[in-house]
């Protein structure tokens, strides 16, 4: 499965949060300081968004103490990532 591009908009309009985290070598490679953007849906379960290719996975941890990743499912598309957010939170797929 080919997973299409989902822009930065879409996915803060989301709920996701992005954590900034400076590397020099990071930046003088990219142009753009390296960024942490995700969205917890449970305790366990989260997704990550990455600025570089601009695809979104979601993730089974272990714990929050280790972060140990147990599962990994690539998400299609914008309305796939929609559908397992109101799944998980309950909203309205009526989002746009």
């Amino acid at each position: 499965m080919k997973q299409e591009q989902i822009d930065y908009h879409h996915i803060i309009s989301l709920g996701f949060t992005e954590q900034i985290a400076s590397d020099s070598v990071y930046f003088n490679e990219f142009g753009y300081d390296y960024a942490i953007i995700t969205k917890w849906l449970t305790k366990k379960i989260y997704l990550d968004w990455t600025k570089d290719e601009r695809i979104c996975n979601l993730h089974r941890i272990d714990s929050p103490k280790t972060c140990n990743i147990l599962a990994t499912m690539q998400i299609k598309n914008l309305k796939h990532l929609q559908q397992i957010i109101n799944f998980y939170t309950n909203q309205d797929e009526k989002r746009n």
